[in-house]
């Protein structure tokens, strides 16, 4: 049984897929894992460059499927691991020098830690690694009965980032949680959200663990075209946030705190929506209405006068007039 399952989900990214691919073989150290690519019905060369990189290089598996996004694939990944921990990584991005290394040390060192968090570096359209701003990570344990401090610690360091968390597998498996397949946008924080609930103690590492590639043209980060499908993914996590509240998982402080963090995903996009192209503000109403349970919530939100104006007039006049009459201040 390997040590890691590293999972990587591979859709359309024939550019990038080698250096991915590169970066995990290429970690010193004993072949004590497995590397789970998951085709999601690529329709470039995608797919059979993964069957030529699996017939080539030890320790690769690769899974065909029909496309059913990336959350899909996870999941699709995370049933076919057999690793004793869990590593994702994204097809465009790259595994940073050493990670697995000095994974082996941590995990060892620490047995009583079911779920690990350390830090990414930018990389840059010029091949530049830089810092992401914004994160503090403190290294250590943070061990809390409270979900709103392990909440901000978690988000203080990591914010949804996936691929810089290395989790057991046993635990996932008891904790029977899995990425939600229809978000379809920013789909790692429904998941941490979700696995947050039963982990009281994390341990955060000074340490690398991806090389995020920031700026690909194409992405749903980077496409206007793709906004409604950020809002049709966050209407499906807070109805998955709303269940878990409903059916007791989650008590009221701890949804209290997961509105929060749902808001201050939400927010930024809601003023990103406010675009001159009516069809598009258009696509985005129907699942912009159906996160008004978020509109009383975030913290972010308060912190500037034109933010707190802008939530007062969606609370007050509705997503469409409040969407059209800021869009008139675009250019």
């Amino acid at each position: 049984m390997p040590l890691f399952s590293i999972i990587i989900p591979v859709y359309n990214v024939q550019n990038y897929l080698s250096a991915c691919v590169k970066s995990v073989v290429e970690q010193p150290g004993p072949r004590d894992w497995e590397c789970i690519l998951v085709d999601d019905g690529s329709t470039d060369q995608s797919g059979a460059m993964c069957d030529a990189l699996a017939a080539e290089l030890p320790g690769l598996k690769v899974i065909h499927r029909e496309n059913g996004g990336l959350a899909a694939a996870r999941n699709t990944g995370i049933k076919a691991a057999t690793g004793d921990w869990l590593l994702f990584l994204d097809s465009d991005d790259a595994m940073a020098p050493g990670l697995l290394e000095q994974l082996r040390g941590a995990l060892a060192a620490h047995p009583d830690c079911d779920w690990f968090i350390g830090r990414h570096l930018e990389w840059q359209p010029d091949g530049t690694l830089t810092p992401h701003d914004g994160l503090h990570l403190v290294p250590g344990p943070f061990a809390s009965s409270d979900y709103a401090a392990r909440l901000k610690a978690l988000y203080t360091a990591g914010h949804w980032s996936v691929w810089k968390y290395c989790i057991r597998r046993s635990f996932l498996e008891q904790a029977r949680v899995r990425f939600l397949p229809d978000c379809v946008w920013a789909e790692d924080w429904p998941f941490d959200l979700e696995l947050l609930l039963h982990c009281d103690r994390l341990y955060f590492l000074d340490t690398v663990f991806t090389h995020y590639r920031v700026g690909r043209q194409g992405s749903l980060l980077t496409d206007a075209k793709n906004l409604p499908k950020r809002f049709q993914g966050l209407a499906a996590a807070q109805r998955r946030l709303a269940s878990l509240s409903a059916n007791g998982t989650a008590d009221a402080t701890a949804y209290a705190a997961m509105q929060n963090a749902a808001a201050d995903v939400f927010w930024p996009q809601a003023r990103t929506a406010a675009v001159r192209d009516a069809a598009v503000r258009k696509a985005c109403l129907p699942y912009i209405e159906q996160l008004r349970p978020l509109y009383p919530h975030g913290t972010e939100v308060r912190t500037r006068r034109d933010w707190r104006l802008f939530r007062w007039m969606m609370q007050t006049f509705g997503p469409r007039f409040t969407l059209w009459a800021a869009s008139l201040q675009r250019k």
